[in-house]
């Protein structure tokens, strides 16, 4: 479906925000590449490689309006494409919820790097929303896991919290672009995303054993095992569930879309327990709340202007 100005706000946001639950199942099909015998870093690359092929018509059709534009565009699709090597692969080196929760940091990240880069005053609201935010992650980050005796953190952890730094780079720099036809981002964003994952291959980083970090090319038939998932997932359902977030926040408020894609933290909370078997200490579960609860003031905070220069 394809999003314009003609669709009303209830059928933007029903898409935006059944498009961002989607994202709730993306350690899912990962896994289950993984499963099949593609080792973690490989299987990172690989679902931003298939897509990327899909993409390639549309990056002929449109190859000079790329041209025009390519500057602006490489600027959002480098750090989003980050966003999306380092999500993917905290999905393979800590929990499903935490990962979720540490990307869901955004709204905390995309204020700050406003402030500095964009010039937009920050109120009472938006510092209290900070506080909480940034206290539920300390929380999270250091706070014991499920009673072990060892501290939570680790470098799936690191990654999640990066991918939400850079996709909240990303955000702030299209904010900059409105005029960017949403779907002409998207092919470098998955450019960049394959380069680090490229990176994450040779240098066996984060969290792959020295035995992974040279590993050979998969064999064929762990391949052929995991295109279904390749295929089925992360083109035909995750591609059009990424542009529909993209356009939606195009066309709709910032804290209208920031809302609704909490249905992410929704989806991603309920299936971990229950497809994963992933335990949540109430440690966690505290966290989560702080967390949600910064995201919810943030994102519900009026609109400010930006600093005239």
């Amino acid at each position: 479906m394809i999003l314009s100005k003609n669709h009303s706000d209830l059928t933007i946001s029903s898409v935006v925000f059944f498009s961002a639950a989607i994202w709730g199942l993306y350690w899912l099909p990962l896994r289950k590449i993984e499963e099949a015998g593609i080792a973690a870093s490989w299987s990172v690359l690989a679902i931003y490689v298939v897509p990327f092929l899909f993409l390639l018509p549309w990056v002929a059709i449109r190859r000079r309006a790329l041209w025009n534009n390519a500057r602006s565009i490489l600027l959002i699709g480098l750090p989003i494409g980050a966003g999306l090597a380092f999500y993917a692969m905290g999905f393979l080196h800590t929990t499903v919820l935490r990962t979720t929760l540490l990307f869901y940091m955004t709204p905390i990240w995309s204020t700050l790097l406003a402030m500095f880069f964009l010039g937009e005053k920050t109120g009472p609201r938006r510092w209290v929303a900070i506080g909480i935010g940034l206290a539920g992650l300390c929380l999270m980050l250091l706070g014991k896991d499920n009673g072990s005796a060892q501290t939570a953190i680790n470098r799936g952890d690191i990654s999640a919290l990066l991918a939400g730094i850079f996709w909240s780079a990303g955000t702030v720099l299209i904010r900059k672009k409105p005029e960017l036809d949403s779907f002409d981002v998207i092919p470098a964003q998955y450019l960049f995303a394959i380069a680090f994952s490229a990176i994450f291959v040779w240098a066996g980083m984060p969290g792959d054993s020295a035995s992974e970090s040279n590993a050979a090319i998969p064999a064929l038939s762990a391949w052929l095992n995991a295109l279904p998932w390749l295929v089925g997932f992360y083109v035909v359902i995750f591609l059009p569930s990424l542009y529909a977030c993209i356009r939606g926040a195009q066309l709709l408020s910032p804290g209208r879309v920031g809302i609704l894609m909490m249905s992410e933290v929704l989806v991603a909370g309920i299936s971990a327990p229950l497809l994963a078997g992933e335990l949540i200490s109430m440690l966690e579960w505290i966290a989560t709340a702080m967390i949600v609860l910064a995201a919810t003031l943030e994102i519900t905070t009026p609109e400010s202007t930006p600093e005239t220069v």
